[in-house]
Parts: C-alpha cells; structure tokens; sequence
C-alpha cells in the first residue's frame, strides 16, 4: 500500500525527489545476547538464511533484513503479515535464544527517490550518502533530521526507505520536501 505522494519536479517535468509514505509493512525486530552472535563468531540462520553479521548490510527478499546493531537486525516485508513471519521464525527463534518484538503498528516507512535523493538525504545527517560509500545493499541506524531512523539504499541507483517511528512520520516527510525546495530550481 503507498499513500500520499510528493514530487519536486524539474521544468522538464522530471521528478527530483519523490516522497513517498508507504504502508503494508511488517516490522519486526530481532536481537540476539549471546555473546558469539554478537561478536560474529558463529552464523545466525533464520528460516534457512544466514543473516547478515556486519552492521549495515542486509539480505534482500521478500522478507528484507537489515542488520541494524551487534547480534540485532531489523526485518521488514510487505509480502508476509506479522503472523505469517512469527510462525516461520519462531523454531530458530527459540533455539537460539532470540528476542523477537513486533514493530508493526509502531513502525512507518517513506521512499524517497529520484534524481536528488542522494543530495536531500545528505542534507539530514553525517552519513556519506555518495554511492561508494553507502551502495545499494546497505542501511544504517542513526538521527536524521534530528530523530532516530533506519535508511535502507535499495537497488536503484538513487532510492532509500526510511523506517521511523509512527509518530514522526509526517515530520520526516515534511522535512524532506522542504529539504528538496532548492533542487526545484537549481537545473532552471
């Protein structure tokens, strides 16, 4: 489900950015306290993946997982509900003595794309958004624009998913689409 939609476009009608509120996600969080997943010593599998160990990389798939922290990952998806995932993790869940907390309903995400989207989002905070350092593939947890968030770079060249708390999502929008008013003129 995508809702609301905002575009700074170039007068050629080109879209600089894209804000787009998404919905239809789960959310679930996942945290290990066994010292060997944390140092990575020894794989983690969930369902027959091996989860990414090094902060920052995840696993695409309909079930996308984003390693947020040691021995902490982030799982979204908007193909399974909640439910669905929990009976699927839950064996591997209980084995290896995982936390397992649904973020669902506390959880919203915004795609921002577009030619600019890399600029806008450098504009929020002190990562290095160029694509060597921060390629398709990687997330990061951190403040942007001055709240907590987790960006996720997917697979195109210039787009992110951002996931913050319900409540500072129309903020976060609202902060972004002021952030893209100076690319609208910038190419006149």
């Amino acid at each position: 489900m995508r809702e609301r939609t905002q575009m700074r476009n170039l007068p050629n009608g080109t879209a600089v950015v894209q804000i787009t509120t998404v919905g239809g996600r789960a959310f679930l969080r996942l945290k290990s306290w066994l010292p060997a997943d944390i140092t990575a010593n020894r794989p983690v599998l969930l369902a027959g993946r091996e989860l990414p160990s090094q902060v920052g990389a995840t696993l695409p798939g309909p079930v996308h997982v984003l390693c947020v922290g040691p021995g902490e990952w982030l799982i979204v998806s908007h193909e399974h509900p909640v439910s669905s995932l929990r009976e699927c993790i839950e064996p591997d869940r209980r084995k290896r003595y995982l936390v397992l907390v649904d973020l669902t309903d506390g959880f919203a995400g915004l795609d921002v794309q577009g030619s600019a989207a890399r600029e806008i989002m450098s504009k929020g905070c002190g990562l290095d958004f160029h694509p060597r350092s921060f390629p398709a593939g990687r997330c990061a947890r951190t403040r942007f624009a001055q709240i907590p968030v987790v960006i996720d770079c997917l697979d195109q060249p210039c787009r992110f998913e951002l996931y913050v708390a319900r409540s500072y999502v129309d903020y976060l929008r609202s902060w972004l689409t002021d952030a893209a008013v100076e690319f609208e003129n910038a190419f006149t």
